[in-house]
């Protein structure tokens, strides 16, 4: 089993690195279900499934010039890099005590000119469709770790929710497109106002993302047996409150999606 602990810690040691660029960063990616868990919704005892990747996206354009390249910062910190392409020396990308990997995502269509300024022209980029929405739907959660205090970007869950349905069908990994799906059900299913989740999500329907999302939920949610529940559940692992979680899965995607 993983080292739950042994994540947590690092994420927080991540966190401490970037603490010069956080204004700037938004946390997307698997942690951030563990985010709205532990600091959004207060008192919800449910945890996500751990990931060991931290991903950060920003648009470059709109954000100041630090002092330093996040790369410059990183490298001072003694994080490991691992090269992309043999051979080549960059681009690069970071780990943290050799197992917790930074990944920084970018809008498709941004310069690598801007990307550069910011985090360095030496750290490996992402540059992914529809990322934009993610960025333009945040909002900042405080959080306290010992001494140490924060305000983290983050999407609206409603935004992750919808980004993740809208776009587990371009990853190539099924593996990953079960993970994204399953981030998706967490925020579904453990939200304190459903009501509010509901409303917002239905607020999005103008935007090309939702049909999007319509169309990938009805064509892998079309029973509890088929495979978007059989996907979810198999990320999600046995669980001790719901006797037919199959079916949990099914009515909360279709209850947004389906109809």
């Amino acid at each position: 089993m993983p080292d739950k602990n042994a994540f947590e810690n690092d994420f927080y040691g991540v966190l401490e690195d970037l603490s010069a660029y956080l204004g700037d960063l938004t946390l997307v990616g698997g942690w951030v279900p563990y985010i709205y868990a532990a600091y959004l919704w207060r008192g919800e005892r449910a945890r996500p499934v751990f990931t060991s990747d931290v991903d950060w996206g920003l648009v470059p354009e709109s954000v100041g010039l630090p002092k330093a390249t996040v790369f410059k910062t990183l490298s001072a910190l003694a994080y490991s890099e691992r090269h992309l392409e043999i051979g080549k020396l960059q681009p690069v990308v970071f780990y943290r005590k050799n197992k917790t990997r930074l990944d920084f995502i970018v809008p498709a269509g941004t310069g690598d000119a801007a990307v550069g300024r910011f985090l360095g022209s030496e750290i490996a980029v992402s540059k992914l469709d529809d990322f934009q929405f993610l960025l333009e739907n945040r909002m900042v959660i405080p959080l306290k770790r010992g001494a140490k205090a924060y305000a983290l970007h983050c999407p609206k869950p409603s935004a992750f929710v919808l980004h993740k349905c809208a776009t587990f069908t371009d990853r190539d990994d099924p593996q990953k497109k079960g993970k994204d799906l399953y981030y998706a059900y967490f925020i579904l299913r453990h939200a304190p106002d459903q009501g509010e989740l509901l409303k917002q999500l239905r607020g999005y329907a103008d935007k090309p993302l939702y049909k999007k999302a319509v169309d990938n939920i009805k064509a892998y949610f079309q029973s509890e047996t088929s495979r978007g529940c059989v996907m979810v559940e198999k990320e999600h692992g046995p669980d001790e409150y719901i006797e037919n979680l199959p079916a949990d899965i099914f009515r909360r995607f279709m209850g947004v999606f389906g109809g």
